[in-house]
């Protein structure tokens, strides 16, 4: 299965927008899963419901440090990890007009429905994910 599919398959079965990006980079990320699932768990619904920064978003930064190894203690480090993330935060952005959360909610129905022109979180989860795989190619 690819990890879009997972990833949409993990926000099914309850997992939130969040935790379902991280738990799709489980096999590779090199951290258990149930640490992945508490590590992530407070950045659903925009951070604990706040509906600020969207937790796909969240999600896909926490995937990319820990894919990257970057130290980040090491000021030139933290600047590649920093632009590499603000990188994925404009393409999640030009894809579906925001990575904040309330204002997903408002431009598209927060609802598992399938409608191609308004993507619920589930679909926003899986174009997290197809973002972190473009920049890793």
């Amino acid at each position: 299965m690819d990890r879009i599919t997972k990833a949409k398959e993990l926000f099914h079965y309850g997992y939130n927008c969040a935790q379902s990006v991280v738990l799709a980079y489980e096999d590779i990320v090199r951290v258990d899963k149930n640490t992945l699932i508490k590590m992530s768990a407070p950045f659903g619904g925009g951070i604990g419901r706040l509906r600020e920064v969207c937790g796909a978003v969240s999600g896909g930064v926490m995937v990319l440090s820990l894919l990257t190894g970057l130290d980040t203690l090491v000021p030139e480090e933290k600047n590649r990890l920093y632009a590499l993330e603000r990188e994925f935060a404009e393409r999640f952005k030009d894809k579906v007009g925001s990575y904040i959360c309330s204002d997903l909610i408002k431009k598209h129905p927060h609802s598992d429905t399938h409608n191609s022109n308004k993507p619920a979180c589930k679909e926003l989860v899986g174009i997290a994910v197809e973002i972190i795989e473009e920049i890793r190619n």
